[in-house]
């Protein structure tokens, strides 16, 4: 075997050309856990042989280790690896590899004498537990049919037989591990090495192997985890979103990091037609886990801190893994009213959840003023500049948005969403075009001038739209100085609402 004389020693093959560095990506995000491979996976074969001469079996190796230590997330070039280095010229060894991860983020350590010391059973322990390896010896070493991509160099003595392999998946009922020889051209990607043969190519010193290694593989923080059937509540000061999960019976919750969005709604009442089903919790105290992920049961928790200032927003929630930044779960789109001084309380009670296109359907509609603040016309609404008075005019209001409509614009479906959360028609060049006017206009049910704390009851016939399909019935507070009330943070009052054609009308779309 080597002597103590190979200490410093560098692989005779060396790059002759300065390569350039292609492609540079950053190193991982601090925020994540170190990365580390997942159990089967395999990387990308890396051959030295596409470019002459074949001077770069540990850049390639190395480049292979990389794929494996970050899943296919961090692939390079084997000329970009060896650039990282910072030395293009002369023998390479695995120092200037752990110089050219570090540059990528990577906290290589190597045998022996690079902050860890591997011996030939740590090596085959850690492969069988999913890890990758570089590993460093002598190619003449090997049994004639794994020197069969280089008679020339196989033959070679001293310090032309010098060579890198990269290694992994050890079988070991049948004492093989997985070779994947830089020297390998074609469709190769790899092949099976007896423990024994490799035990003769590989060089060692003190019992301690030439080698550099991945951590051990790591199953995704999340395998085998199964979330479904949102609930979405409403409390004071949160919004709470919980998931049924079905779990391997070992899983144990790792943890994850909590993400929310709150964007100024661009129609309000829009939002709040597509926005998933969101009780409101009116009883419990304030949340104490805003911004953060529990389990209970068999359920998973997310706890958002609401915004403190009145208005409308759509929200999104997602909860990302902390190991490689992906959502396990997300709530989006979801509408969210925050109430101010001037707030109302709407409730809509519609018999029946179908009506026929053009029917006038019977509603009844409560009204409560909420807030600290008059709805009626007083003097608050004189300018300064004129002294004349603008009449408030609280009134309701009741508007139609298609949901899923054949030939109409559809907010909920069939356009793009805007930056705010909410739908626009004419973001989506392939949304269905709307002729003028072929939407109901907003429908005034009547003026309600409530002083706080009062409240009314509307009993109203409202005409059904004329096109069949699924529509949403809102109903809205307005005045003529403050605007919508669902704006201002009140939730508007929403029935969901299937549309047919009359009898004895015959659809011709």
């Amino acid at each position: 075997m080597p002597t103590a004389t190979r200490l410093a020693r560098h692989l005779a093959a060396a790059c002759l050309a300065v390569a350039t560095l292609l492609g540079t990506l950053p190193g991982p995000v601090a925020a994540l856990e170190p990365p580390t491979p997942l159990p089967g996976y395999r990387p990308t074969f890396v051959t030295e042989t596409d470019t002459r001469p074949w001077t770069d079996c540990l850049w390639s190796s190395g480049a292979m280790l990389l794929d494996k230590w970050t899943n296919g997330d961090v692939r390079v070039t084997r000329e970009a690896l060896r650039a990282a280095s910072g030395d293009p010229f002369g023998g390479s060894s695995l120092d200037d590899m752990q110089v050219a991860f570090k540059h990528y983020g990577f906290d290589l350590q190597f045998s022996p004498d690079g902050g860890t010391r591997v011996t030939w059973g740590q090596l085959l322990y850690r492969l069988a537990h999913g890890a990758g390896a570089v590993l460093l010896g002598d190619d003449s070493k090997l049994p004639r049919w794994y020197g069969r991509w280089d008679y020339g160099f196989w033959k070679g003595k001293g310090k032309d037989d010098n060579h890198a392999v990269y290694i992994e998946a050890y079988d070991r009922k049948r004492g093989r591990v997985w070779l994947m020889d830089p020297l390998g051209r074609g469709d190769w990607k790899g092949e099976w090495i007896s423990t024994f043969s490799l035990r003769k190519f590989a060089w060692s010193r003190g019992g301690a192997m030439y080698v550099a290694m991945t951590p051990t593989a790591k199953a995704a923080p999340f395998a085998g985890v199964r979330a479904s059937k949102l609930k979405l509540v409403l409390s004071p000061t949160a919004v709470d979103a919980a998931w049924s999960i079905k779990a391997p019976s070992r899983w144990r919750f790792p943890g994850a990091d909590v993400r929310a969005a709150f964007v100024p709604a661009a129609d309000p009442l829009v939002a709040a037609a597509v926005s998933p089903a969101l009780p409101v919790r009116t009883v419990g105290s304030p949340s104490s886990a805003a911004g953060r992920a529990t389990i209970a049961g068999k359920s998973l928790h997310v706890s958002v801190a609401l915004p403190t200032k009145p208005g409308a927003y759509v929200a999104s929630l997602t909860l990302r893994d902390r190991r490689f930044g992906r959502a396990v779960v997300r709530a989006e789109d979801v509408a969210v009213f925050i109430p101010g001084d001037r707030r109302a309380t709407l409730r809509l009670n519609i018999r029946n959840d179908g009506a026929e296109a053009g029917s006038a359907i019977p509603v009844s509609i409560s009204v409560a003023n909420s807030g600290t603040l008059t709805w009626a016309d007083t003097n608050d609404a004189v300018t300064a500049a004129t002294h004349s008075t603008t009449l408030r005019a609280t009134r309701v209001e009741a508007r139609w948005i298609p949901l899923d409509v054949p030939g109409s614009d559809q907010p909920g479906s069939a356009t793009t969403k805007a930056a705010g959360g909410s739908p626009t028609p004419d973001t989506d060049p392939e949304a269905p075009s709307t002729p003028s006017g072929s939407l109901p206009e907003p429908i005034d049910l009547g003026l309600v001038p409530l002083a706080p704390g009062a409240r009314a009851v509307l009993r109203q016939s409202i005409i059904a739209p004329d096109l069949p399909g699924r529509w949403a019935l809102v109903i809205d507070l307005v005045d003529d100085v403050s605007g919508s009330f669902a704006r201002l943070g009140s939730a508007p009052a929403i029935q969901l609402i299937d549309i047919v054609l009359a009898r004895g009308i015959e659809d011709v779309n």
